[in-house]
């Protein structure tokens, strides 16, 4: 985030950084925009039905907790995020990683291996592996997971198109079987269009017609594997509210259960699998109160409208990442004290998983340091703090739950507008883009006038701030890698490889689900590029959205 200097319209006490900041209250609406009283009383939730509207933890509509006991019977799984240059890299940062004491792994692919494009594409070279791991191929995964057993191990992979199959192709070599395959991937690819990647890289059809492909093969073949569904963190970031991300992201389920339902996917086949990928901001309050309204909206919506029974359908999951969107270059140490009230909220809030924001994310990949501490304040949460002592442990605080009831309310009057107009129309117009736009126009506005603080940058800046390391590794890994891979490629079966991509296009081009021909291709040595680039062939698209290659096959 720039430095942004004092304006005319800066209040005086803003401009000149004195300590009147210190005793007055920049702001008394909540940071996603709601309004907020001097204090709250019993009056303020007067039709408040125990049963109806909260229950027990454990119980439906699941507002106070998925489990009776929380994180007395089982703690939430702490995540520590990994990945950077080749395979090898990051492998070794997960080495470093599990020594530090962190029990899951958040692997993070390059922008390329996010967007199915591969490492020697002549467009992109400066950008393989820069902020993430390169993973292209099945080769490069068993690199990555040499002597890791997939069927053991839960790692979760940030966002990517293909990660599913290519895992399942790398599980089929070892003779594993899918329906033991143990992890978690994010296939939410609709907030994908959304997040940057537009209508030529992810066109929001295409996008579904992959979702919907792949949750309905984990349905049927992998029980065991976790889908962060939907993906609303990257949506958060971009520039929704808490009740925007409920909005968002429950009209991207909807769409997807209907659609899985034509096919004979029932929710109670599916729910039990997702886990919504959800991001935690500096709001302490707000933030608990989203939580806990989006487990009410998700269990009475898998109820009464998608009439799911089964208490795994209804009980959401959560997968929490602190928000990288709220840390500052400015005086980046401020970051820890960020990170951790975000990461109390979520546990607060009764989150099934978190990964902690390292400090040093605004200015390079996370040092191992960095990453350490992260870890060490969840523990200190966990262990010190007391956090997860108790279910639910705001819950009927008069604030809270009037809160809770606000950005229930506010979230299902957004789901009608995007469900009225239809999520595609939605997504194709425009629409939540320019909801997503004037969010941040705000955000910019209150900071330039001072409505809106945030410390280090508007407020409290110096001049002579101590800057951390940097991280760094040798890069020229990345080069030998982007070599091997391309030489890889010419000692491939190309019979058996055009025979499969072929039936990949023919596959996909009649409407049927792709994952088992995508599986095939990848145990052929299919890369990325060739799988994504054929599917958007089948579908009318071109086969390299930049427009610089074309198929190797046709």
């Amino acid at each position: 985030m720039t430095e942004r200097p004092a304006t005319e319209s800066t209040p005086k006490w803003l401009q000149d950084g004195s300590e009147n900041v210190s005793v007055r209250l920049s702001r008394t609406n909540t940071w996603g925009g709601l309004e907020t009283r001097a204090w709250y009383g019993p009056e303020d939730a007067p039709k408040l039905d125990y049963e109806r509207n909260l229950g027990d933890p454990g119980t439906y509509p699941y507002a106070r907790g998925s489990y009776p006991d929380m994180y007395r019977s089982k703690m939430w799984t702490l995540r520590n995020i990994v990945g950077y240059g080749t395979p090898a890299d990051t492998r070794d940062g997960l080495a470093r990683a599990r020594s530090a004491g962190s029990p899951g792994f958040d692997i993070v692919l390059d922008t390329l291996s996010q967007e199915a494009i591969d490492p020697d594409h002549p467009t992109f070279p400066v950008e393989v592996g820069r902020e993430g791991c390169t993973l292209a191929c099945v080769a490069d995964l068993e690199q990555l997971l040499d002597g890791i057993d997939v069927t053991k191990t839960d790692i979760a992979w940030h966002s990517t198109v293909l990660l599913y199959p290519m895992l399942a192709a790398m599980a089929r070599r070892q003779g594993l079987s899918l329906d033991k395959l143990q992890g978690s991937h994010m296939p939410d690819h609709v907030q994908l269009n959304l997040t940057g990647y537009g209508e030529r890289i992810m066109p929001v059809r295409l996008a579904h017609r992959a979702s919907v492909d792949c949750l309905e093969y984990v349905a049927r073949h992998s029980p065991r594997w976790a889908c962060g569904f939907p993906q609303a963190y990257n949506l958060r970031e971009r520039g929704l509210t808490p009740a925007g991300e409920i909005a968002v992201g429950m009209a991207i389920v909807n769409q997807t259960l209907h659609d899985l339902a034509e096919r004979g996917v029932t929710a109670d086949d599916i729910a039990p699998s997702l886990a919504w990928v959800s991001t935690s901001d500096i709001d302490l309050f707000e933030e608990v109160g989203k939580y806990r309204a989006l487990r009410r909206v998700w269990a009475r919506t898998l109820s009464e409208r998608f009439n799911a029974t089964n208490s795994r359908s209804l009980r959401l999951r959560m997968a929490c990442h602190t928000s990288g969107r709220s840390l500052t270059y400015q005086q980046p140490y401020n970051n820890i004290v960020r990170a951790t009230v975000q990461t109390l909220a979520a546990i607060l809030g009764g989150v099934q998983s978190v990964e902690t924001c390292t400090y040093d994310e605004p200015i390079c990949i996370p040092t191992h340091e960095a990453r350490e501490i992260a870890i060490r304040t969840q523990q200190i949460l966990a262990h010190e703090v007391g956090a997860a002592r108790t279910a639910d442990p705001l819950g009927g605080s008069w604030y809270v739950e009037t809160l809770t009831n606000n950005v229930e309310s506010a979230a299902l009057d957004l789901l009608e507008r995007i469900e009225g107009m239809g999520l595609f129309t939605a997504v194709e117009s425009g629409w939540i883009e320019s909801l997503m736009d004037e969010t941040n126009e705000r955000i910019e506005r209150e900071l330039a006038t001072g409505e809106r603080v945030l410390v280090g940058v508007n407020t409290f800046a110096r001049p002579d701030e101590h800057r951390p390391a940097r991280f760094s590794f040798d890069q020229s890994s990345i080069a030998e890698h982007v070599k091997a891979f391309t030489e890889r490629k010419s000692t491939r079966d190309q019979a058996a490889l055009s025979a499969a991509i072929r039936a990949l296009h023919d596959t996909a081009a009649r409407g049927e689900n792709c994952l088992d021909a995508m599986i095939d291709a990848f145990e052929l040595d299919a890369t990325i590029g060739e799988v994504w680039g054929t599917f958007r062939l089948a579908l009318g698209y071109p086969y390299d959205p930049f427009g610089v290659l074309s198929s190797p096959f046709h």
